[in-house]
């Protein structure tokens, strides 16, 4: 996989979180699992970014 793939499939399941988040039905504790999947992803997406640029690639963002 190249860069941008593997950005658009971190980012893919981070929505997905996102939107399983606002479902009223979970229970705290689901939510809180969910909440922190979502900033695991962010942060996972963040070191991807830093993984790519520091290399000197050439940015496609």
């Amino acid at each position: 996989m190249d860069y941008r793939e593997v950005k658009d499939q971190l980012e893919e399941t981070k929505l997905k979180l996102m939107k399983k988040a606002k479902n009223p039905n979970l229970s705290p504790e689901e939510q809180e699992n969910i909440q922190n999947s979502i900033i695991n992803f962010e942060y996972i997406i963040e070191l991807t970014d830093m993984n790519h640029f520091e290399r000197g690639f050439e940015s496609d963002k």
